[in-house]
């Protein structure tokens, strides 16, 4: 049985389906100051429209002094958006949106890279069922250490946020790397213990018996 739910595994474990992380009435980036349309959100993509939602009574959106504005254009990737009207210097501006850490080119990625540690080169959806677990831990491995990679970055210096305390920057590179550090650990425990219980062969000891009569062979004198 062909494993076509790997992607949608592999979210489920990193707990990054497309309603898993709400963010809540969050300030958003950008000078307020009466003239100023374009904004940002914080995160590295966000999945939530705020252009044209599919229904105007849901949460989602973005707020200007606690009332539901008009978003004329964004792009989902960066977070950017613009707004039908400039808000004046004094009013705050925070927004409700779902973000997403990979899109799904970057779970395939991991998911490859779990397949050809696993002995089956980048074919994962022929993983066997028995090694799923292995190959789901290594993937998740895989996309901790890119999470961590990311906010090693001086977020200060990318969203211009000079007075962002650095100290506090780090603190998620670290608790990323030890999860991706575990997760790892946990990957190659699954697999041997998959391959120790015989239901494949990489750890199995390669010998064999050859069968048949050998002529004795007189001494010589």
């Amino acid at each position: 049985m062909t494993w076509d739910s790997a992607v949608t595994d592999i979210r489920t474990l990193l707990s990054d389906g497309p309603n898993d992380k709400l963010m809540w009435r969050k300030k958003v980036i950008g000078q307020v100051d009466g003239t100023n349309l374009n904004f940002k959100t914080f995160e590295f993509r966000r999945v939530t429209a705020f252009v044209n939602p599919a229904d105007p009574n849901i949460p989602e959106g973005v707020y200007v002094d606690n009332a539901k504005v008009t978003v004329s254009a964004e792009d989902l990737p960066s977070g950017n958006f613009t707004l039908a009207a400039a808000p004046t210097q004094g009013q705050t501006i925070d927004a409700t949106y779902y973000v997403q850490w990979f899109n799904d080119a970057e779970i395939t990625q991991f998911l490859t890279s779990a397949s050809e540690w696993a002995g089956y080169q980048d074919a994962f959806a022929q993983i066997p069922e028995g090694l799923r677990p292995a190959a789901k831990e290594y993937a998740a491995s895989q996309a901790f250490q890119k999470l961590s990679l990311r906010f090693a970055q001086n977020l200060a210096e990318t969203y211009q946020l000079y007075d962002a305390p650095d100290q506090k920057r780090f603190d998620p590179v670290k608790v990323y790397a030890d999860i991706a550090k575990q997760k790892m650990d946990l990957a190659f425990e699954l697999r041997d213990d998959f391959y120790k219980d015989r239901q494949g062969q990489a750890l199995a000891p390669r010998f064999g018996v050859v069968r048949g009569r050998v002529r004795d062979v007189p001494p010589k004198r």
